[in-house]
Parts: C-alpha cells; sequence; structure tokens
C-alpha cells in the first residue's frame, strides 16, 4: 500500500505508473507516459497544500533550507506489455524568504495543484538559491 511513509523513489514512480495504467486502459495501442513529481524535506513528502496555512507552513518548512524534488515517470505500452519506470532527484535550496514573499506567491500562483506548495516554472523561480540535478 503507497503511504507517506514510503521510500520517496518508489512513492513518486508509484504515482506515474497508476496515472500511465489509468490512461492506457483506455488507449492499449499507444505508448503512454505518465509522470508524478514530490517534494520531501526533513524525510518527510511534501504533497499538494489543501489550504493556504498548509501552503505558507510548507514554503516556511523549505526558507532557507535544501530539499528534494523527485519526479517519477512510467512508460507503458499495454498492447505490448511493455513498462519502464524511472525516477530522478533534484537537489533545490530556497533562500531564506520573507513572509510577504511567501503571502504574495500564495495569493496570486495558487500553489494548490504544486507538491511542496510551488512550481519552479514561475515566480516562486525566485526563491532558488541553487540546483543541483
Amino acid at each position: 500500500m503507497l503511504t507517506l511513509d514510503s521510500n520517496p523513489k518508489q512513492y513518486c514512480i508509484c504515482l506515474a505508473e497508476m496515472k500511465a495504467t489509468d490512461i492506457s486502459q483506455h488507449y492499449p495501442h499507444a505508448l503512454v507516459i505518465g509522470a508524478d513529481t514530490i517534494v520531501v524535506s526533513e524525510d518527510k513528502i511534501l504533497n499538494k497544500p489543501n489550504n493556504s496555512t498548509q501552503a505558507k507552513n510548507m514554503l516556511e518548512t523549505l526558507s532557507g533550507n535544501t530539499h528534494q524534488v523527485y519526479t517519477g515517470v512510467c512508460l507503458k505500452w499495454m498492447e505490448n506489455n511493455i513498462q519502464h519506470t524511472f525516477a530522478e532527484i533534484t537537489m533545490v535550496t530556497f533562500r531564506k524568504l520573507d513572509k510577504e514573499d511567501i503571502l504574495h506567491y500564495i495569493a496570486f500562483y495558487p500553489p494548490y495543484d504544486k507538491a511542496g506548495s510551488y512550481g519552479i516554472q514561475d515566480w516562486s523561480a525566485i526563491f532558488v538559491e541553487n540546483i543541483q540535478g
């Protein structure tokens, strides 16, 4: 059973596999790519926040610290019984965040569909001090 206590690498691979399997059932002749990303800080998996309080708490946890971003990928071709999975890990260090930055981000870039409450592709890129991987 998949839980938040699972190995982070296996957890994100499993999420990607579930997505690919779901879509493959509708398109068995197609090569399907499923992917998912999770954030891990202090050995805890940070999924998508349910509300602004959770988002604020997650960003405060990441502030001034290094965390891991795991991306799991599943390539699935149901018709030929082919499946390949893998995960990549990226180390991300945030600068120390001001309360105003956190509140601005949550208000103008809703983080509710983002693991760890941020998307590196949007305004939160200014939070990043270093990326390795």
